[in-house]
């Protein structure tokens, strides 16, 4: 169980850090790419065998790590942003709700996916949670284009890294590989992003990139451990209401962000859509 609740403060600890890039003006995208560095490097030195590695190059999932990569740093970067402009509590419900989308897609795909009643009734209780928590008493944010850019693009990236790990990744040591190969990607690409738009990079981005980057690989390791020693059925249940709920308080009690009542409806139905997904 510790490795669970690890992985879940790993997750909460990166919404939080977006949230003190903005008060101290560093930049994102400089800090979320080498972020992917410390990630690669971190993912290599803690491979249990190194001598794997150099069949990345072999691989038939080689490919895939180039859209996946691009994925990766695009939508970290929607994360990043609909944090910092519409709260931990909407950029980690978005996120996390996210997981309708790979279980849509799953059962269209694949004729065999059973969805139950049960399972039916928290994919529509889970968009209904998502219009409750990103509903505002105010006039409506246009920032909140974000909070659904999050939500789509995290589920279908979610429902990519599902379809190619049950096509060619047959152990978690593969899998290792993979999500280092992803983060190395990631990292090239918004390295070209940064010369290209001819950004300047400081110490203070790489230093706010190597904070991000260990509770970012950690988030990926204690989850595959978790899954290890628990199974799925387990951990994705309490991980993602933990994140959920766990982030929303921190960011009311200490952030002072403003959570309406019916805000808190939709988190207490996105965990109940959660359960009912993944259990049913």
């Amino acid at each position: 169980m510790i490795f669970l609740i690890l992985a879940i403060f790993s997750s909460v600890i990166l919404f939080f850090l977006f949230k003190e890039f903005e008060k101290q003006k560093i930049n994102t995208h400089n800090a979320i790419t080498f972020n992917y560095l410390i990630a690669c490097i971190m993912g290599f030195l803690l491979h249990p065998t190194k001598n794997e590695l150099n069949s990345i190059l072999y691989a038939d999932w080689l490919i895939p790590t180039i859209i996946l990569g691009l994925l990766f740093i695009i939508m970290f970067n929607i994360m990043a942003i609909t944090t910092q402009k519409l709260g931990v509590s909407i950029a980690s419900t978005a996120a996390k709700m996210s997981l309708i989308i790979p279980v849509l897609i799953a059962y269209f795909i694949n004729s065999n996916t059973p969805l139950s009643n049960l399972k039916i009734s928290g994919i529509i209780i889970g968009l209904i949670s998502v219009y409750f928590t990103f509903k505002k008493e105010t006039k409506v944010n246009k920032s909140i284009i974000f909070a659904i850019v999050l939500f789509i693009g995290s589920g279908l990236t979610d429902a990519t890294i599902d379809y190619i790990r049950n096509i060619y990744l047959n152990e978690v040591s593969e899998f290792t590989l993979f999500i280092i190969t992803i983060f190395f990607v990631a990292f090239i690409l918004g390295l070209i992003n940064i010369f290209f738009n001819k950004q300047k990079i400081n110490f203070k981005d790489i230093k706010a990139g190597l904070i991000l980057g260990v509770p970012n690989y950690f988030s990926i390791y204690f989850v595959l451990k978790s899954l290890e020693i628990l199974g799925s059925i387990t951990v994705f249940p309490v991980l993602n209401i933990g994140i959920v709920l766990i982030s929303s308080t921190i960011s009311w009690l200490f952030y002072k962000e403003k959570i309406s009542k019916i805000n808190w409806i939709g988190i207490f139905l996105a965990c109940i859509s959660i359960l009912l997904i993944i259990w049913f």
